[in-house]
């Protein structure tokens, strides 16, 4: 039997004849999650897969080979969803599948390294405009806009939400040895992940300085972005222990921001906690006062730090 498929909008044949010729000579890798049994044994199933078709496994999930495997006839692992409700084979969301965060990640790189992604994009709307059922059937199967895909996406973007704290702590940790003077101490646990708690004010604090980290890549319409960054310097503002005060943005647009803007320390701090900004009217007067004003008045002994010069190899990806 010859089953004929469709993957990532290129046609495929597979028998298993194929499958069992492909896989003589082969070492047996070991079994991570999932198998397919050929002639008694059980083989991983993205290595069998691979080896069939000769694709890279990049190009698809274990989803996919159980599906196409089962197909010609071989025994496979059950995905959890099976386990659980034997009677249905019907797909589910990749959050309730079990599958590997890393393999729905390398999905997603497969299929966005393989063309610009826009252009491709635009290319399946012109195509899809006018469509009836069946072409649109046939797109979807051969579009490379796969039911992998979504789920690949949607895992990777359940995931994606603790990036944030990744990127902020690992600024923080390659950033620290740059600045700390000889003899300087940090004084108490940093706040690494996004975000400070009561017990730890500020992102960095030593026996010599305190630091706030805005990793935010300002792209043009910025509105929580600068406030973001305008609350931080106030904070370091405020502080009065003579410490060295720094804030340390990801490129110029941030410190552009603050020294130039004509807007009000009221508009920026309308987001903030009202405590923020009561503790503002209590140290430095009207929240009137321009944003560059401030900056360079009461702020002027803050630092402004562009995180690009300390660490180069991140300009690229934030500029």
């Amino acid at each position: 039997m010859i089953h004929t498929f469709r993957l990532d909008g290129q046609t495929y044949h597979l028998d298993a004849d194929t499958v069992r010729t492909r896989l003589t000579d082969l070492i047996r890798e070991d079994i991570r999650d999932h198998w397919v049994e050929v002639d008694g044994a059980r083989w991983p199933v993205k290595q069998v897969f691979e080896s069939a078709l000769r694709v890279p496994r990049l190009r698809f999930t274990s989803h996919t080979a159980l599906r196409h495997l089962r197909a010609v006839g071989f025994t496979t692992s059950r995905l959890p969803a099976e386990e659980a409700h034997p009677e249905t084979t019907a797909l589910v969301p990749a959050s309730d599948s079990g599958a590997d965060p890393a393999e729905a990640f390398a999905t997603l790189l497969a299929f966005i390294g393989s063309a610009d992604l826009t252009r491709r994009i635009a290319d399946l709307e012109t195509r899809m405009d006018g469509a009836d059922r069946s072409a649109a059937a046939e797109l979807a199967e051969d579009s490379g806009v796969s039911l992998d895909l979504l789920l690949a996406a949607l895992l990777v973007r359940k995931h994606a939400g603790r990036l944030s704290d990744i990127i902020h702590a690992a600024v923080i940790t390659q950033v620290a040895p740059l600045i700390l003077e000889e003899g300087e101490r940090v004084l108490r646990r940093p706040s690494l992940a996004a975000g400070n708690d009561p017990s730890r004010p500020y992102d960095l604090e030593t026996d010599r300085r305190i630091a706030e980290f805005k990793m935010s890549v300002w792209k043009g319409a910025d509105a929580m972005r600068q406030r973001g960054a305008f609350a931080d310097l106030v904070h370091l503002a405020l502080d009065q222990s003579g410490r060295r005060a720094q804030l340390f943005v990801a490129g110029p647009p941030a410190i552009h921001f603050l020294r130039a803007a004509k807007g009000s320390a009221a508009w920026a701090l309308n987001r903030s906690s009202p405590v923020l900004r009561q503790r503002f009217e209590e140290r430095f007067g009207s929240l009137d006062v321009p944003i560059r004003d401030f900056t360079a008045g009461p702020a002027g002994h803050v630092e402004l730090i562009d995180l690009t010069e300390l660490l180069p190899a991140i300009a690229k990806e934030v500029g």
